[in-house]
């Protein structure tokens, strides 16, 4: 096939060219506004779960479509009012609010002022909030939210809005700059390393080249993919940051194998085929290893990790096929060209594949001492690894923001000044067999009420049974029998209730996001549901945050055997080999609990915290882990099939010489793996250095898999281990080589031998 492919890039590379230019100018301007075709809404919801049904049944059958903003009013300077119960305090609050009379999107707002209700008001007195509810339509009240924001303004005290929403569109806006800045700073940064890698400029402008390709294709595709389904915000700097590393970690190794075989004086048009014929296999079983890795993310229910999937198995086919289809065509048109432009102070020099080489030397050094080094990098890979013991799931909040952002000043407002804040209710839809107004039905909700309210950690429950505490049973069922005659009934039949279904509000001691909350939302859920109850769903924050980790530990399982399985068939098919494959999955399950447990020091445990700008989040997105997972464990085959597949090759060549073929083929990948790693962390060190604790996690989990990756893993466990296991490395069943040998799929077959 690559062959073939090489036969027509040689014979018609403008045509390549000129396509590949078409289609990048369409996608620059297919693609440019696809931000704006992305929901807020990350889709972590699991389907079917009680919390998801909960949303539903708030939206279709109870109306409750809305998004509560936090409106904080806090003193601006000494001249100012400062008590909240002073008047002059009172009038500004109600004169910055004023505009919101006018605004079609407000469907209510509650005040100190208007409800009286003291949890409004902090503590000493000086801030109090209101709750302005938003329609939140199509774009999850995104448009409702900035036109908010626009129109509330006061010149006697200090404004800042917070809530969910509000955390939402400061987390877009922040990752909007922070992937302008990573894209920026990455390009720069990886210019002059090219440079100093190739010693060529122009060697060093065809990876940027095919990254920008690939970015530009990529956010295309995602757009087109938008028609068909929501996306999340957080999508685009996946792709951009697995894009832009992946495509020129290939690049560099195509345009390095180019002018290896340039160097030994092929003619161009050879030197192409051998390039194709071998580096672009590699690359094609690389590509194909991380995006299916990256697909497995469909095996989990929530449509976040779907959207994840996308991006990145996107991303990482686009980066590979601009590799194997532009790339190319422009090293035909270059030929010895790409060696041009040399800056004067890198002297050029060929690379040295021989015996002599410090990597050969190197290898040589560590299968030589083969069993120590292999139990040296394991304890090293162990004690990476430790912290994983304290590992804590958790879910993210406004402190994934940076201090300066106003949802996150209001979250701390709200956790540091005020006694209670009930925002994150648990909330209990219920159905009744009867008319929801029938004695029966109302006896079973009065039941079920006191239960709820009996519960330990409960301080609160409200609906239809909490008009007042002196009134019993039998004044409720007068009082829901004839509501249009108490006006207290009436009104909170429509603000609870829609035909037989009704919502209760449990409030609690405990913070949303703690096992307490979640314990308790299992106790209610443990209920056995009243005789008169058709059916009773328990939602709110701290039940799908329950119902989130539930799904990962049902789900995560099957992602990993997945992309185990996935990687083990892909590398058996390149490399005809049963033990490889085994090897390299252990040691990457190996390589990424190290990863893990710096992740846990670092953001976790908030060692570095300072030194990263970011607020230690005592715990771990269970998010992260996933997508680390998924990427990390693609990302690692990278570097396993850049040097696998030149000591495969030069184990064909040497028939069988394992020390040679294992040092020969770490003098050839060793520099380049090297680079490679260096070039891509460059990229996810920008992402890393994000303001979004999300962003950077997963940029300084990917960032430390490959560090570990590309030094431990790469250049001393593999070659001791591949030493230790001598001819073992290629052995197969004979009925699987016979397979392997039939598919024709192996790289010295025909074009491979240099």
């Amino acid at each position: 096939m690559f062959t073939t492919l090489a036969r027509w890039v040689v014979r018609m590379p403008w045509v390549f060219v000129a396509v590949a230019v078409a289609w990048t100018v369409f996608a620059v301007g297919f693609g440019h506004d696809i931000t704006a075709r992305l929901t807020l809404d990350p889709g972590w919801h699991a389907p079917a779960s009680g919390s998801a049904r909960v949303d539903a049944i708030l939206r279709e059958q109870l109306g409750h479509d809305e998004a509560p903003v936090v409106v904080m009013f806090s003193p601006r300077g000494a001249g100012g009012p400062q008590r909240v119960d002073s008047p002059d305090y009172r009038a500004a609050v109600e004169a910055a609010l004023a505009p919101l009379v006018g605004l079609d999107a407000v469907r209510a707002a509650h005040t100190y002022y208007t409800t009286g209700d003291a949890r409004l008001k902090s503590r000493d007195g000086r801030h109090t909030y209101a709750l302005v509810h938003l329609a939140r339509g199509h774009d999850e009240g995104v448009a409702a939210y900035r036109q908010l924001r626009d129109v509330l303004a006061s010149e006697a005290l200090a404004l800042r809005l917070g809530g969910e929403l509000a955390v939402y569109v400061d987390v877009r806006e922040q990752l909007d700059r922070d992937l302008r800045i990573a894209e920026s700073a990455s390009f720069v940064l990886l210019a002059a390393l090219l440079v100093l890698v190739f010693r060529s400029a122009v060697a060093a402008l065809l990876p940027l080249v095919v990254g920008a390709a690939t970015i530009a294709s990529s956010m295309a595709w995602m757009k087109l993919a938008t028609w068909g389904t929501e996306i999340s915000v957080y999508a685009p700097n996946v792709v951009s940051m697995l894009g832009l590393g992946l495509a020129v970690d290939y690049s560099l190794f195509m345009v390095s194998r180019f002018r290896e075989e340039l160097a030994l004086g092929k003619p161009v048009d050879v030197a192409l085929r051998i390039t194709l014929a071998t580096a672009g296999r590699t690359l094609m079983f690389s590509g194909l290893t991380v995006a299916s890795s990256l697909f497995c993310l469909f095996l989990l229910p929530q449509r976040f990790f779907h959207n994840m999937g996308l991006a990145g198995g996107i991303s990482v086919a686009t980066a590979m096929m601009a590799t194997i289809l532009l790339l190319p065509a422009l090293l035909a048109l270059l030929g010895h060209r790409v060696n041009r432009w040399a800056p004067p102070f890198l002297k050029p020099h060929a690379p040295d594949t021989g015996e002599s080489g410090r990597w050969y030397r190197f290898s040589h050094f560590v299968m030589r001492h083969a069993r120590l080094v292999l139990l040296a990098s394991l304890a090293i890979l162990l004690v990476l690894a430790w912290p994983v013991r304290n590992l804590q799931i958790g879910p993210a909040d406004a402190r994934s923001l940076p201090p300066s952002a106003e949802s996150r000043q209001v979250q701390d407002l709200l956790a540091s000044d005020f006694a209670v804040s009930e925002l994150s209710p648990i909330l209990v839809v219920v159905t009744t067999r009867a008319p929801l107004t029938d004695p029966a039905s109302l006896a079973a909700l009065h039941r079920l009420h006191g239960t709820l309210a009996a519960l330990p950690g409960v301080t609160r429950v409200t609906g239809l049974m909490s008009l007042d505490a002196t009134l019993a049973l039998a004044d409720y069922q007068m009082l829901y029998q004839h509501p249009e005659a108490f006006p207290p009934a009436q009104a909170a039949l429509e603000a609870y209730s829609r035909g037989d279904t009704t919502l209760i509000h449990v409030q609690y001691r405990a913070d949303p996001a703690s096992p307490a909350a979640r314990a308790l939302v299992e106790r209610i859920r443990a209920l056995p549901v009243d005789a008169g109850l058709r059916d009773v769903v328990v939602g709110g924050f701290p039940a799908f945050h329950l119902d989130y980790l539930d799904a990962l530990r049902a789900g995560v399982p099957k992602v990993m055997t997945a992309i185990i399985v996935v990687i083990f068939v892909l590398l058996f098919l390149m490399l005809g080999s049963i033990l490889v494959p085994v090897k390299v999955v252990l040691t990457n399950l190996l390589s990424l609990s190290a990863t893990f447990g710096a992740l846990v020091w670092i953001i976790q445990e908030g060692n570095l915290s300072a030194w990263l700008g970011f607020t230690p989040q005592g715990a771990l997105d269970g998010t992260i882990l996933v997508l680390i997972f998924a990427a990390a464990f693609g990302l690692s085959i990278d570097y396993e099939v850049f040097l696998l597949s030149r000591v495969k090759e030069m184990c064909d060549a040497t028939r069988g010489d394992s020390l040679k073929s294992v040092s020969t083929g770490m003098q050839r990948s060793g520099p380049i793996i090297t680079n490679a790693a260096l070039l891509i962390g460059v990229v996810l060190g920008a992402f890393a250095l994000g303001e979004v604790v999300f962003i950077k996690a997963i940029g300084l989990g990917l960032l430390l898999s490959v560090v570990v990756d590309a030094t431990l893993v790469r250049m001393l466990l593999v070659p001791s281990t591949l030493r230790l296991m001598g001819w073992l490395n290629w052995w197969a069943p004979k009925p699987l080589m016979r397979v392997y040998q039939r598919l024709g799929l192996d790289e010295t077959r025909h074009e491979g031998k240099t």
